[in-house]
């Protein structure tokens, strides 16, 4: 029939333009590959990044303990050596002049063995301790009287204020976090949560990492998080430990741009009521946090309430 024919010809008119125009996008795509001359040839960096990005894996981004060399520790055992020695030496003359005091004493005392001399002798014993023996006392020579011995201070007393090594959390123990405080952005680098309060029953939460450097930087994907408790930030271990290849995998971060990092909360045991969390993440050098806490129901109505009314 004359119609169906117009439209099979219009249609095969059209199927020839799309594809006209579909080459037409394919080669524009095409132009912006480099040659493969240019793909083939590889990148070779210097040895002093090779290095600096050697150090970086082994040390994690974490501040490296400072190790002693053999000269060091030479000149520091002959200085203990030495000390030891002084001590010693001063120990011996104490003693000695200790020892030449007894003698004297003692041929004082033989010199005052007269009946009439250890009267006076006794009674000078007694007036100068009077301590009972019953209760142990010590004698106050300015009050005249027997006041009871102080107790000594209790074990814990030393060490009043400072922060335990690990503390009890959700039925283990968690140990205290290396570096205390811990900034949440630079100049040139900048972390942030996905929110600052997470609900209880989200699955993950984002860290977005933005780069407002010049320079390509790089960070582990691998995150801690840790816990704010009495004051301190403890590190909480994950229930499944990841591999060293996903510790170690870096991410580059082009200048100008940003990434999202997603930690799985179902991997960790969470007081929900605990007084804030943070997400750590180490980059090339550079140590950030992002922190966040759980939603609290009542705690937060009230905080909306205060702000209506206000």
């Amino acid at each position: 029939m004359p119609g169906s024919d117009k439209r099979d010809k219009a249609l095969d008119a059209k199927e020839e333009l799309l594809k006209e125009a579909l080459d037409a996008c394919m080669e524009e795509q095409l132009s912006f590959i480099p040659p493969e001359c240019e793909i083939a040839r590889m990148h070779t960096f210097s040895q002093q990044f090779r290095e600096y990005m050697e150090q970086l894996l082994k040390t994690k981004g974490r501040p490296q303990r400072r190790s002693m060399n053999r000269k060091e520790f030479i000149y520091s055992f002959n200085r203990a050596a030495a000390c030891i020695l002084v001590l010693l030496t001063a120990a011996g003359i104490f003693a000695g002049g200790l020892l030449l005091v007894s003698k004297s004493g003692s041929k004082s005392s033989m010199d005052m063995s007269s009946p009439a001399a250890e009267a006076p002798a006794a009674a000078e014993e007694e007036a100068e301790a009077p301590a009972s023996e019953e209760t142990g006392g010590v004698y106050d020579f300015e009050a005249g009287e027997e006041t009871e011995e102080p107790e000594a201070a209790a074990a814990g007393d030393s060490d009043k204020g400072a922060v335990p090594g690990t503390v009890e959390f959700m039925g283990g123990s968690i140990s205290l976090a290396d570096i205390q405080r811990l900034p949440e952005e630079t100049e040139t680098v900048k972390t942030l949560v996905s929110s600052p309060v997470i609900a209880r029953d989200a699955e993950s939460i984002k860290v977005t990492i933005g780069n407002m450097d010049e320079r390509t930087i790089y960070y582990y994907a691998s995150m801690d998080l840790e816990v704010l408790i009495d004051g301190a930030w403890y590190l909480l271990e994950p229930e499944t430990t990841p591999s060293e290849e996903e510790e170690r995998r870096l991410v580059s971060l082009e200048p100008g741009m940003a990434q999202d990092e997603e930690i799985f909360l179902e991997n960790y045991h969470f007081d929900y009521d605990a007084e804030m969390y943070r997400a750590v993440t180490y980059l090339d050098g550079l140590i950030l946090c992002s922190q966040f806490r759980f939603e609290n129901p009542e705690e937060d109505l009230e905080e909306a309430l205060e702000q209506t009314w206000e």
